[in-house]
């Protein structure tokens, strides 16, 4: 028999075992979860699962009517699915992960494996906090560093805007890590912060703020002999501070030398001396394909601004935009013609949904004519993901003369490194076509 003909028998069995799955068939054992009861087969589970086989074949074996409290419904059903068709369709982080805790209590290696990449390939700005706010024994160590990886390299980011869904044992996670990118003193103040906002949120008294970072660990792994005396007046005098007169009075004079660390400053403030190192983001550089060129854009005292705008399926960080410089003038078509021009564009990015201008820049530079040019954001810029967000180029209004530029058609998206980037333009400029947008540089 060749080979296609045991693929064609192969896909024939799995198509009768997921008719089993559908019409019940022949069924000789039931669950119920939550109220809502599944009818199986004891032998497909039996083989697929040692945790089923010693259920139903086992010498402690006593019922064909299984009550299950741990798991949901709809977690149960995927497990059936799998089970049955050896395929299953994630569609979020929490899914894979309630699917990742059924798969590891029935011992079913290969689902559970299944839920980790899927996790591994889904971790984003958007999701890394959840990830780590699951138990340890929902945790997978390679899992664990991509996501704390990602964490730290936005920490600051992270801890302003995803504060309200830090658990302890994620900031814990997040203390024990030797490099960030974030100022020891600006960690400790948003830790501070943090306490006052898990205390309203847990009913627990505000002056047990303290006793939170003490009892769960917290408190030794800020590394306060690592601050100036400066930065410590700084979050002595922030309203958030927990720091006691005589905490405060320790850590200056272990900072200024004046005492070392003992065994009680140990027991209470920790002994780390060593700063968190800085992180290294990647970044990617997203350029546009070119498909065939058109007609130019013509800047003059009219028309001076062109509108594009992106979308993303995953939150991004950008740090600079890519777009064309302009034609050379017919008269600079000579051996001593001038190949640079003096270029003054404004830029405003902002989300389309409540036009309010979230990041402004000025680009002034000299730069070649018919060449391409980046234009550096001050900062990077956050792309929440499947938000428009419009960036509007505008050339100063009272220039006299006219510049072409030349623009293409381009491929409307962008995908690389698990993200897909939609772009689209929306001119001001009559007749107007093409992408003025080129590119962009963005890390996850």
């Amino acid at each position: 028999m060749d080979y296609k003909s045991k693929e064609i028998i192969r896909s024939s069995l799995y198509d009768r075992v997921k008719k089993l799955l559908v019409s019940y068939e022949w069924s000789d054992c039931s669950f119920s979860i939550s109220g809502k009861d599944f009818k199986a087969h004891k032998l497909i589970l039996g083989i697929s699962s040692p945790v089923f086989e010693a259920m139903f074949y086992g010498p402690l074996s006593n019922s064909n009517n299984v009550i299950i409290t741990d798991i949901e419904p709809d977690t149960f059903q995927l497990l059936l699915n799998y089970i049955y068709t050896d395929k299953v369709e994630l569609t979020s982080i929490e899914e894979a992960f309630e699917l990742l805790y059924a798969s590891r209590k029935y011992l079913l290696e290969q689902l559970s494996d299944m839920c980790i990449t899927y996790i591994q390939k889904n971790v984003s700005i958007d999701n890394v906090t959840t990830i780590l706010n699951y138990p340890e024994f929902m945790q997978d160590k390679e899992l664990i560093s991509t996501a704390l990886k990602l964490f730290c390299e936005h920490a600051t980011y992270l801890l302003e805007h995803k504060m309200e869904i830090i658990s302890p044992s994620c900031m814990k996670t997040v203390l024990k890590s030797n490099q960030m990118n974030i100022k020891e003193k600006d960690l400790i103040k948003y830790v501070f912060e943090w306490t006052t906002l898990y205390c309203q949120q847990t009913s627990t008294p505000i002056d047990k703020r303290h006793d939170l970072l003490t009892n769960c660990g917290l408190f030794k792994l800020l590394r306060f002999f690592t601050l100036s005396l400066d930065e410590l007046d700084e979050i002595t005098s922030d309203v958030n501070n927990i720091l006691s007169t005589q905490e405060s009075i320790c850590i200056k004079e272990v900072i200024t030398g004046s005492k070392a660390i003992d065994e009680f400053i140990e027991s209470s403030l920790g002994s780390t001396t060593t700063p968190r190192m800085p992180l290294k983001l990647q970044w990617h550089h997203c350029h546009r394909s070119p498909l065939r060129s058109v007609a130019p854009i013509i800047i003059d005292l009219n028309n001076y601004t062109v509108h594009s705008r992106i979308r993303t399926n995953k939150s991004i960080f950008v740090t600079s935009l890519c777009i064309p410089t302009q034609m050379a003038p017919v008269f600079n078509f000579r051996n001593d013609a001038v190949k640079t021009y003096s270029e003054q564009i404004s830029v405003s990015i902002m989300e389309e949904s409540d036009e309010k201008v979230i990041k402004f820049t000025n680009f002034m530079n000299t730069v070649e004519y018919d060449s391409m040019v980046d234009i550096e954001l001050s900062e990077p810029y956050f792309i929440k993901k499947d938000i428009w967000h419009k960036i509007s180029f505008v050339w100063p209004g009272n220039r006299h003369l006219t510049y072409s530029y030349v623009v293409e058609y381009k491929h409307r998206y962008y995908e690389d490194h698990r993200v897909t980037i939609e772009f689209e333009d929306l001119f001001v400029l009559p007749g107007s076509s093409g992408s003025f947008l080129s590119g962009l540089k963005y890390c996850l």
